[in-house]
């Protein structure tokens, strides 16, 4: 039995105008979809809807939509949501679909996966638990539909990760999709080490040393001593020599 319930009427009006027009009186134009049946157009709340989503979403939830037709009869079915379009602007809803339920036929569906424990590669060894894959596609009858499929990663250590066929689905539960995708994965952690002072040393470079220019001082003294210096040999070859 489902734990949430509805209030629909058939709908007569379609197209642009009849949508334009049920939602000026707070209703919103919503289809119905089944297997092995025609879709129907029907009418619902403008505020109830939108609540009932939101506190439904991600949650495989099976509604009662209790259906009025034109002549006043009602009905009662199983329905999940299918599909809702908003407003691209403040986000309102605008049409729902929805899809009927048939309780002896499979239905294929996303369902959260929720990790368990603590991993002993992060709780020994400092590992980090990734959780690459967020959700399943199942295959169930609506009676088996799981609110979540929960796996035990306490026994997984570093480099070790645990893949979809490892895992056990629950009962009346088929899981769709490759085995071998990756529910977990412990990684390990790897610290960044200060590198050694010779290491640092020849990462900065070879140090450059600069010649030390004199002062011009200093440039024009060393200039006039060289002059007079090679002067004087020159001075000493011009004098005559000695008579004896």
């Amino acid at each position: 039995m489902a734990d949430y319930s509805f209030e629909a009427s058939l709908r007569s009006k379609r197209g642009k105008g009849g949508a334009k027009s049920l939602r000026v009186v707070e209703k919103l134009p919503a289809v119905v979809y089944g297997p092995g049946k025609a879709s129907y157009t029907i009418e619902v709340d403008a505020k109830q809807i939108p609540l009932l989503f939101l506190r439904t979403i991600g949650k495989n939830t099976l509604l009662t939509m209790n259906l009025t037709d034109e002549k006043g009869a009602k009905s009662a079915s199983t329905v999940m949501f299918k599909e809702v379009q908003r407003e691209p602007v403040k986000g309102r809803f605008q049409h729902v679909d929805f899809y009927e339920i048939d309780p002896k036929h499979t239905i294929k569906l996303k369902v959260p996966v929720v990790l368990e424990g603590v991993p002993v590669g992060v709780r020994e060894k400092g590992g980090l638990l990734s959780h690459p894959t967020r959700t399943l596609r199942v295959r169930c009858l609506p009676a088996d539909i799981p609110t979540e499929i929960r796996v035990d990663v306490s026994k997984l250590d570093v480099e070790q990760s645990l893949l979809l066929q490892d895992a056990k689905p629950p009962k009346g539960v088929t899981f769709l999709g490759d085995p071998h995708t990756v529910l977990a994965l412990v990684n390990v952690i790897e610290e960044e080490k200060a590198p050694e002072p010779a290491a640092a040393a020849a990462a900065a470079g070879p140090e450059v040393i600069k010649e030390k220019k004199p002062a011009e001082g200093e440039a024009a003294k060393a200039a006039g001593g060289d002059k007079k210096d090679a002067a004087k040999p020159a001075a000493a070859a011009a004098k005559p020599a000695a008579k004896k």
